[in-house]
């Protein structure tokens, strides 16, 4: 080493070996920091209490909530408080810019498909919308051919919203090792960027997740919000999830573990310090399914002020949209004081900002 060659005092070395330790030291520190925002272009830092210190693992795909660790969620949830904390749009302009991400949903959406070109746009990406009824899918082309088509022309990014929940196993084994594929909802399985939103909401409203009762209100069995909230409930270590729904939507319990299970709505929302109204999935019911009526699903499960009452005071509703209004919930409280379901849909859009910048950004 030159350091010690040279003609220099043995505390003079010694310092110089210390200083040189501590900037390895200080660069392996900063490796693990999150590369967001105003780092990436050079621009001032970025507060250190919105991001966490230490990074994990980046994110190939985002098919099922329960594939992310609570370090792994937290690092998303920070990243959305930061994307709207900031006052400076520069920041993350340009974090995919030059990137396409193609969307594909062959399900109806208007929030999710929306939240996720306004992200993608706010990023710097361009988006390809993929209508299936237009796409050569009716043509009969398989969905892993047109991916390797738009593979083909540089598309990296996948966002697929589907009803086949055979869909994502092979396409994960098939498509390039340099696509990624982010699920916008999967049949009645899985949509894990609402349940990452829904948590963004409960984590800025009541700060925590330990000691919390969480009550999920309706069509509970046919419900992929359902599954991936209270997969994100359990991993966030949440006190008490109870679902709630009347016997022709009881749930396979088996796929809602650390759930309770109540078909009273006076008894289930006794104490709720969150409540998340469903909507009947009547597209996903078959004919014979159930025969309860919606006049009589509405007289007992809508989440009227009434049945609110029965929460506590600063309880808080959620609902992921669309709406039935005057079925599942009422109008009073979906427009109610203590509804944030319009700070879910303004949630959703970083949500899927921290998303898309954690998978894609090279």
């Amino acid at each position: 080493m030159d350091m010690i060659i040279a003609d220099e005092s043995p505390s003079t070395i010694s310092d110089k070996i210390k200083d040189m330790l501590f900037a390895k030291s200080a660069a392996k520190v900063d490796s693990f920091r999150p590369e967001v925002a105003a780092n990436t272009f050079n621009e001032p830092e970025v507060d250190d209490e919105l991001i966490p210190n230490k990074r994990v693992a980046r994110l190939k795909n985002l098919l099922y909530l329960n594939q992310l660790s609570k370090d792994e969620i937290n690092q998303i949830l920070d990243l959305s408080d930061h994307f709207l904390n900031s006052n400076e749009q520069h920041e993350f302009e340009n974090l995919l810019k030059n990137q396409s991400i193609a969307s594909l949903f062959f399900e109806p959406s208007t929030r999710t498909s929306a939240s996720f070109q306004v992200a993608a746009k706010k990023l710097g990406a361009e988006t390809i919308l993929i209508d299936e009824n237009k796409s050569s899918a009716t043509k009969g082309e398989t969905v892993l051919d047109t991916i390797r088509n738009l593979e083909a022309m540089g598309v990296r990014g996948f966002i697929i919203r589907t009803g086949d929940t055979n869909l994502f196993g092979p396409l994960i084994d098939d498509v390039g090792s340099d696509t990624h594929l982010i699920s916008a909802g999967e049949s009645s399985v899985s949509h894990p960027t609402q349940g990452l939103l829904d948590l963004l909401t409960i984590r800025q409203e009541k700060g925590s997740f330990e000691g919390l009762k969480v009550v999920i209100m309706g069509d509970i069995s046919h419900s992929r919000v359902a599954r991936s909230l209270t997969e994100g409930l359990k991993i966030m270590n949440t006190g008490n999830v109870t679902l709630i729904s009347p016997d022709e939507f009881t749930p396979d319990m088996a796929n809602f573990p650390n759930t309770q299970f109540e078909e009273d709505p006076k008894q289930g929302l006794c104490d709720a310090d969150v409540i998340v109204t469903l909507r009947v999935q009547k597209e996903r019911i078959e004919s014979d399914e159930s025969s309860l009526s919606l006049e009589e699903y509405s007289n007992e499960y809508q989440l009227s002020q009434e049945k609110l009452a029965l929460s506590k005071p600063d309880a808080i509703v959620m609902h992921p949209g669309p709406m039935n209004r005057g079925i599942e919930i009422s109008n009073e409280v979906a427009d109610g004081k203590q509804s944030v379901i319009l700070k879910q849909v303004e949630n959703g859009v970083a949500v899927r900002m921290a998303v898309l910048s954690e998978i894609l950004k090279q």
